[in-house]
C-alpha cells in the first residue's frame, strides 16, 4: 500500500500510533511530504529514523529549508532568526546539544539532497505530491498557499500538499481537522503539532483516511 503524511512537525508519539494504525510494513511504501520538524520536540528523532527507512520517501518541506538555511553548507544571513521564529528553537536544541557531531552532520547532509516534489503512479491514476503547491520555483513549492478554489495546474493529475493546516482553507478553526478536497487539490496538512488538531494520512491505493 502506499501512504502520504505531511507536517508531522516532532510529534513522535502521534506519528508511531498512525504507523501502528495502518500496520505500516515493508511491503508499503510511505511519502512524507515535509515538515517531520520544529514546533514539537522529537523531530530529530523521527528524522534519525526515517533516514534508516528504505521504504520512506520524506519531501523537503519548508521547515527543513529554513532548518538548512540556518545550519548547513550554505547559510543565509538572519536564516536562524527565521527559523527558531517559525518553532525551530526545540529541533536547534536537540541538534546542537543532543547530538554529536557526526550524527548532526548526517542529518544536514540528508536534508540537503531531499527532493521537493515527487510524481508516483498508483493503479492507474498519477500523483503529484509537494509539500506545498506545483510549480517551476522552487521557492513555491516549500512556502506557496493554495487558495480554496485554485484549479489545478495539472490537469489529469491529483495533486497532494501539506504545508496549508486545513482550517487556512475551511475557516473552521474548532475540532480537529480532516483532509480537505478541493476541486483542484488535497491538503492533508490536519494541523499536528498544534494543540488540538491531529495528524492524517492517505492512502493512494483507496484514497482512505486516517487520523491519529
Amino acid at each position: 500500500m502506499i501512504y502520504c503524511m505531511s507536517d508531522i512537525h516532532g510529534d513522535e508519539r502521534r506519528f508511531c500510533r498512525m504507523l501502528r494504525q495502518i500496520d505500516f510494513g515493508p511491503q508499503d511504501h510511505l511519502y512524507i511530504l515535509g515538515d517531520v520538524i520544529d514546533r514539537v520536540p522529537g523531530g530529530v528523532s523521527i528524522l534519525q529514523w526515517v533516514m534508516e527507512q528504505p521504504n520512506i520517501t520524506l519531501l523537503r518541506g519548508n521547515h527543513e529549508q529554513m532548518c538548512l538555511d540556518a545550519m548547513g553548507p550554505h547559510q543565509k544571513p538572519y536564516a536562524r532568526e527565521l527559523w527558531l521564529g517559525n518553532g525551530g528553537d526545540c529541533t536547534y536544541a536537540e541538534l546542537v546539544y543532543l547530538c554529536a557531531p557526526q550524527a548532526r552532520r548526517r542529518i544536514l547532509e540528508y536534508l540537503e539532497q531531499l527532493p521537493d516534489h515527487a510524481w508516483v503512479e498508483v493503479k492507474k491514476r498519477r500523483f503529484h505530491l509537494v509539500h506545498a503547491w506545483p510549480s517551476d520555483d522552487p521557492h513555491q513549492r516549500l512556502w506557496s498557499r493554495p487558495a480554496l478554489d485554485q484549479p489545478s495546474p495539472l490537469p489529469g493529475v491529483t495533486v497532494i500538499v501539506g504545508h496549508t493546516p486545513v482550517w487556512f482553507l475551511t475557516g473552521c478553526l474548532e475540532g480537529p481537522g480532516s483532509i480537505f478536497h478541493a476541486p483542484g487539490f488535497i491538503d492533508i496538512d490536519c494541523g499536528c503539532g498544534c494543540k488540538g488538531h491531529r495528524l492524517g494520512c492517505l492512502r493512494l491505493d483507496d484514497m482512505a483516511e486516517f487520523y491519529e
